[in-house]
This record gives structure tokens, C-alpha cells and sequence, in this order.
């Protein structure tokens, strides 16, 4: 999973998670509910703290939901975000969303991984 790539805190407890996930989608923009086991992860929010209780995105990326070759120009109303959540030190949602709520044109899981940015 791409967005595990990079070091951060609990990520390996994550990555250990990741053998034994069961996976449920449950929007239509693609969010999947994560259920694992494995030794708990103990993170900490990225840029966007979650709102939920005892929730925490360690990890986030985006990309440009435009068909177009044109590269360098990222129109902020079009991007689809991509959220790890972990809660109470389990694995529990990839959030899939786009910004300004209209309908996903590249589906996140076909997207070209050259045009996603995390952080």
C-alpha cells in the first residue's frame, strides 16, 4: 500500500496489521472499512487530526480527480483525498472523499501513482 511508504510513528505495527486485514467496502467513492489483528499501533494525526474518538490519521494523500496530460497544475476543488485511520491502535478505514463532493472521474484505485502526493 502506497501510502505506507513512508517512515512514521506506528508504522510498523501498521504494516504488521496489514497481513491479517479483512476489508469491507462501505461508500461509493471507494472508503473501505479495515479490520486486523496484530500488535497495536500507537500514532499520532498528520496534518488533519480526525474528529472521531480515540481516532488518528497518521497518514494522507491526494491527487488531481482531472482527465487531463497537463502536469504541474492541481486544481484544489478537484482533488480526491485519501485517508489512513487508525482507532484505539487498529487499522479501522482507508477514507476515500473528494473535496468538493462531486462524483470520483479516476477511481483511486486505478489512479496514476505519479499524480498522488502524500505526506
Amino acid at each position: 500500500m502506497h501510502l505506507l511508504r513512508r517512515e512514521f510513528k506506528g508504522r510498523a505495527e501498521i504494516l504488521e496489521q496489514m497481513k491479517s486485514v479483512e476489508v469491507m467496502r462501505i461508500s461509493p467513492e471507494g472508503s473501505l472499512m479495515l479490520r486486523s489483528r496484530g500488535p497495536l499501533a500507537v500514532v499520532e494525526d498528520n496534518d488533519s487530526p480526525s474528529s472521531r474518538p480515540n481516532d488518528h490519521i497518521p497518514v494522507e494523500g491526494f491527487y488531481d480527480d482531472v482527465i487531463d496530460d497537463r502536469k504541474g497544475i492541481i486544481r484544489i476543488a478537484s482533488l480526491v483525498r485519501l485517508a489512513i485511520h487508525v482507532t484505539d491502535g487498529r487499522l479501522s478505514e482507508l477514507e476515500i472523499y473528494k473535496e468538493n463532493g462531486t462524483p470520483i472521474l479516476i477511481d483511486p484505485y486505478e489512479a496514476d501513482l505519479s499524480r498522488v502526493h502524500f505526506y
